[in-house]
């Protein structure tokens, strides 16, 4: 057995074999296994603690903090920082759980607000006054907007937003300093928000480095603050958060870092792994802590994904290893399009849930590289009336262009349907005012009739304009040839009469968004022309499209749920599918183009590592793209796992392969049966 290390104040002693019993029982006390033990209890200074994707990192940080306050550390001596409200809060409730009232006092914060706290705190230094605002995006655009026209430069909306952005990107020394005209524009922008008090997103790193930079008296005061400084994922930190660290921690002080090297992947908004590698750098008895011990997936999965990013240079180094035994090959699927791939998957949903290898429809989630791969996976998901919820992004049916299209369709299915009627009278622009539409609704309301039949009805036409008759003959019209006409006529006909396709591509900002805009109608016209095959009418289109529609979509209890990567970090399902996972997808073209790779392959260690019981890994033959058709291959990533867990179940399969296929379907079978039964 190794030695495990530990250290009581300045004396440094070592644990090993013949202390067993004594260390087992401290062990089973507080249910950390060695590896945490060691974290939590740790004194000789500097700690990076590299924790491993479900291994409990959460948890030791909060169980060091805990130590921290029963072993009488002042509670103004302890700050802990995190990236996000939400992990915040998770860290300040759990240690409100384990401490009670003495976790109230406990510092416990974003980078963001620890920062604002030493701007308002010292404001007098920085020039500002301590009830300093801090400016929300659109308040930001509007002093660069101020800013860009006392320059007498262009200040419409493209430029204010390329220009901010920019600015951003010089603040935080991502950009060079030497372009003069934005140099100006940064100095009249920043003297601004001092005169009005304000400070921006970036203002909240920036001013308090220049804080502890430059005032000897205030960088004492915030490091006996952080005397014991811990810091949780690491890993996301930029250039400018590991300064600002490495200001408020002296070279032996005690700094925790939690962090994993192989989770990296916010290097496109200034995450920079490397910050891990710079800790043995600058703090030169700092003690490494490997959390290897994985509570979260089967050791299929982990294999899988371990062999994967090992492929990685750039890295610290570990193995997960699981307690949950063995489990399932990591199955991977070939479809022949996108459609078939969402179908598919929400056959093995309803599939797992029949022989109740999932309790819930929040155990299973979809995830996936670029947003529009859902599309597909949506449509399948109504079909099979699967509840589900789209985290960190918009649903595809909530988008502006579908929302306006479907108006449209519900005010032909239903001429009654008046919240229809003044989403289409106003898309596109009709010169229909306010006023117009308050008198066509008394007008409705006096005859008992629908706004739709009031703008047919005689008696108006002397009392409103006629452009409300001519609205309502043409989506009579239209209406006619999806009753009567060709699918295909009928949709276009919808795009070109009503002049939506041009009021869609005149709003975008841009040719790029026009087309994906359009991209996503087109979408919606191929499954109304796939059910029009089907011999489903427009009102049964529209049955199948709102199917899910009374899903509240900000509790996603009870759905499966579908998200990109990015938005998945830090959950965990039972079942978990990757869709698309093709060349040019994921990998990304662009990480192809610009040698990102590493951080590529890491994106798909985490989205590998969401999976406890079961992960599926798809990729389609031909994927559309903008409304054409592409010719894809495979990724590159699903050469790299140890084949020994992955199942390629549409390739040859062997014989126990294919057996434990027939047991899946003869269970699903069987539960179909029972259920059958007792109807």
């Amino acid at each position: 057995m190794c030695c495990v290390r530990q250290t009581f104040g300045d004396d440094k002693t070592y644990a090993c074999d013949k202390k067993a019993p004594v260390y087992a029982a401290a062990m089973s006390s507080s249910e950390l296994n060695p590896a945490q033990y060691e974290a939590v209890f740790y004194r000789g200074g500097p700690m990076l603690v590299l924790a491993g994707a479900g291994s409990g990192k959460t948890r030791v940080i909060t169980e060091r903090i805990a130590a921290l306050v029963e072993r009488d550390v002042p509670h103004d001596a302890i700050t802990a920082v995190t990236f996000t409200n939400k992990a915040a809060k998770e860290m300040r409730e759990r240690l409100l759980a384990r401490l009670g009232e003495q976790a109230q006092t406990l510092r416990i914060c974003t980078f963001h607000a620890l920062g604002l706290a030493m701007v308002r705190e010292h404001a007098k230094l920085l020039e500002r006054k301590r009830n300093v605002s801090v400016f929300s995006i659109s308040e930001q655009k509007s002093a660069m907007r101020s800013v860009l026209s006392d320059m007498k430069l262009p200040a419409d909306t493209d430029q204010v937003e390329r220009l901010l952005s920019r600015v951003s990107l010089l603040k935080n020394g991502l950009l060079d300093e030497s372009e003069n005209s934005l140099s100006a524009v940064k100095e009249r922008y920043d003297a601004l928000l001092t005169r009005m008090n304000a400070v921006d997103f970036d203002d909240l790193m920036i001013l308090p480095l220049r804080l502890l930079t430059e005032h000897n008296d205030v960088q004492a005061l915030w490091q006996s603050r952080c005397r014991h400084l811990l810091v949780d994922e690491y890993q996301d930190s930029s250039r400018v958060q590991y300064d600002f660290v490495r200001l408020l921690v002296s070279e032996n002080g005690n700094l925790t870092v939690v962090g994993d090297d192989d989770q990296s992947i916010y290097g496109w908004r200034g995450a920079e792994v490397k910050n891990l590698f710079q800790l043995e750098k600058d703090f030169p008895t700092l003690h490494t802590v490997r959390l290897e011990e994985n509570y979260r997936s089967t050791n299929a999965i982990l294999t899988a994904a371990n062999t994967l990013i090992a492929n990685n240079g750039e890295r610290l180094g570990k193995t997960l290893r699981s307690n949950l035994g063995e489990g399932k090959p990591v199955r991977i699927w070939e479809s022949a399009n996108g459609d078939e791939e969402g179908h598919r998957i929400a056959a093995d949903i309803k599939a797992r849930r029949a022989i109740a290898e999932a309790k819930g429809w929040d155990d299973f989630c979809i995830l996936y590289r670029a947003s529009f791969l859902s599309r597909p996976v949506e449509f399948a998901l109504r079909e099979a009336g699967i509840p589900y919820h789209v985290s960190g992004g918009l649903s595809f049916f909530d988008r502006a262009e579908i929302q306006d299209s479907l108006a449209y369709l519900r005010l032909m299915a239903n001429p009654a349907d008046d919240l229809a009627f003044m989403r289409a009278i106003a898309r596109p622009r009709r010169g229909v005012g306010d006023k117009a539409l308050g008198l066509l609704g008394e007008f409705a309301w006096e005859h008992d009739c629908s706004l739709l039949e009031a703008c047919l009805h005689d008696d108006l036409e002397h009392r409103l304009s006629r452009t409300l008759r001519e609205f309502a003959e043409m989506v009579s019209g239209i209406e006619h040839l999806f009753l009567h006409g060709e699918p295909d006529d009928a949709f276009d006909a919808l795009l070109e009469r009503t002049q939506l396709e041009d009021a869609i591509r005149a709003e975008a900002a841009d040719e790029d968004e026009a087309e994906r805009r359009m991209s996503n109608v087109m979408e919606l016209r191929r499954w109304w022309l796939r059910h029009a095959e089907d011999g489903g009418d427009l009102a049964l289109f529209l049955q199948h499209v709102f199917l899910a529609s009374n899903q509240d979509e900000d509790d996603p209890e009870g759905q499966v749920r579908l998200m990109t990567v990015h938005a998945a970090k830090g959950l965990e399902f039972d079942h978990v599918y990757i869709i698309g996972v093709e060349d040019g997808l994921f990998p990304h073209q662009n990480a192809l183009q610009e040698q990102r790779m590493e951080e590529e392959r890491r994106l798909m260690y985490v989205a590998m590592t969401r999976a406890r019981y079961r992960l599926t890994m798809t990729y389609v033959r031909v994927r559309m793209r903008f409304g054409n058709k592409e010719k894809v291959s495979y990724s590159p990533f699903l050469d790299e796992p140890d084949a020994s867990v992955m199942r390629w179940v549409d390739k040859e399969v062997n014989s126990e392969e294919a057996k434990e296929e027939v047991e899946d379907a003869m269970a699903i079978f069987k539960a179909i049966a029972e259920k059958a039964k007792l109807n």
